[in-house]
């Protein structure tokens, strides 16, 4: 919000509202709320309080609109004048007093950096159709489904993403489950039921995709904090053969780095892709995809009141039947970021755990916030 207008805001409450300033006029010199010195002098003139100003967080709290109006000392024409303190207004006087929350880790000279690669998180634009919540061919070409051994063969029970040619992101439940061993990856997969994946374009031409590829595992790597009780740290790497990220329907997904890593969730949609695999069964065999709004941290902490959740967590979805139900476990949120100068898919989230009745629209979804863990990421990746 520009200053100007923040002043216009000021000088109306204190036209409007009358309150009992505490400052004694002694010619030009007056007594700040905090007992100090000043002078009454217009507030265009105080910089100790147009400092304030500058700086006031939006919207103007309210316990803050109501201490600079005791600063109020009578008007210089239709301009309010202030008592003018000697000294600096101490910002934590008028701020907000917030969580203490450590913000997610500045990863830009991180030496493994250069591990991520920048043509990452491109969107498909070009026109296929598509109905409902179903996925484009090419919309979403880091999905990834981790497959399982089970007494019926291999089964996929997890998703997860393609960061690089050589690391697939996901949830540490989803690698660290002893029931059924890993036992390799999937990428490059749309239709799960079918060999081949094909659609038709708005022009009526037929495309289809490259063959997907299955990979072999070479290293598992769960969060080694991850508290199965508590689902906190719930991420996970693993090392896979050499993947072809040259193929349409096989690039890598956008981290949050630079701006993205401190993206303001506040009244915002996310979009959750995947089959609807998780540890119980697979609702779709074509990718799907699900747009839910983020739900507030004090609202998910409420909902969820018999487990802790923290900042490394994001809520979203819960709020209509079903737009919980579209991902996979391990599998991602995005939204959408500028990065390296673009428009870009960014994950911002991987999918922790939810409510058992899935789609009930009555609690959220729980994400790791992938922002805060993009360090230890960076530190488990090598060439």
């Amino acid at each position: 919000m520009a200053l100007d207008h923040v002043l216009f805001k000021f000088c109306v409450c204190v036209l409007i509202v009358t309150t009992k300033a505490q400052w004694v006029v002694e010619e030009e010199g007056c007594r700040t709320p905090d007992g100090g010195t000043g002078t009454c002098i217009s507030i265009y003139s105080c910089k100790n309080v147009m400092d304030v100003l500058d700086k006031v967080p939006q919207p103007i709290p309210q316990r803050i609109t109501n201490l600079l109006k005791s600063y109020h000392c009578g008007f210089d024409g239709r301009n309010p004048k202030v008592c003018c303190p000697s000294k600096p207004i101490v910002l934590d006087l008028v701020t907000e007093k917030k969580p203490d929350v450590e913000g997610p880790p500045n990863v830009s000279r991180h030496k493994n950096i250069d591990l991520l690669p920048k043509n990452c998180g491109y969107f498909d634009t070009d026109n296929k159709i598509v109905n409902g919540n179903k996925t484009g061919l090419f919309e979403f070409p880091w999905m990834a489904l981790l497959s399982y051994r089970t007494g019926r063969g291999p089964q996929f029970k997890c998703g997860a993403t393609i960061i690089n040619e050589r690391y697939i992101l996901t949830a540490a439940h989803c690698i660290t489950n002893n029931k059924f061993p890993l036992i390799g990856v999937r990428v490059g997969e749309h239709n799960i039921e079918t060999q081949k994946d094909c659609e038709l374009t708005t022009e009526g031409d037929l495309v289809c995709a490259p063959p997907y590829q299955d990979l072999a595992i070479e290293e598992i790597i769960p969060h080694p904090s991850y508290d199965t009780s508590l689902h906190t740290n719930d991420v996970g790497l693993l090392r896979v053969s050499p993947m072809n990220l040259s193929l349409e329907n096989t690039r890598p997904v956008c981290l949050p780095l630079e701006r993205a890593r401190n993206y303001n969730f506040t009244n915002r949609n996310c979009v959750v892709t995947g089959w609807g695999v998780t540890e119980t069964g697979r609702s779709s065999p074509d990718l799907l995809k699900v747009q839910i709004p983020v739900v507030p941290y004090e609202e998910c902490a409420r909902l969820y009141k018999d487990i802790k959740i923290t900042h490394q967590q994001l809520c979203a979805g819960g709020k209509t039947k079903g737009d919980s139900c579209g991902g996979d476990s391990g599998g991602p949120l995005h939204v959408m970021s500028q990065l390296f100068n673009d428009a870009r898919l960014v994950q911002q989230g991987i999918v922790s755990f939810g409510p058992r009745n899935c789609g009930a629209g009555i609690l959220p979804g729980v994400y790791t916030r992938v922002a805060y863990y993009m360090d230890w990421i960076l530190d488990n990746m090598r060439p």
